[in-house]
């Protein structure tokens, strides 16, 4: 399961992030994080699972990271 995460500013201190649904494949959640991109939003994609291995950068904290950066 992957979804795309996009952040933006209004004017304030902090980014905005929000984090859309749940889709079924990568090549989807690229499809539409490719759509915010060319809207001029800056997207990153995440998943559920950490050892998926078709993202191809084995960075095995990033989603933890991504938690408790959520939290704080």
């Amino acid at each position: 399961m992957y979804r795309v995460k996009t952040t933006y500013r209004t004017g304030t201190d902090r980014p905005i992030i929000e984090h859309g649904p749940w889709h079924d494949s990568r090549k989807v959640a690229e499809h539409w994080a490719d759509m915010l991109r060319t809207a001029g939003y800056t997207v990153s994609i995440e998943s559920q699972n950490i050892h998926s291995g078709d993202n191809g950068d084995n960075d095995d904290n990033a989603d933890l990271a991504a938690a408790l950066a959520g939290m704080a």
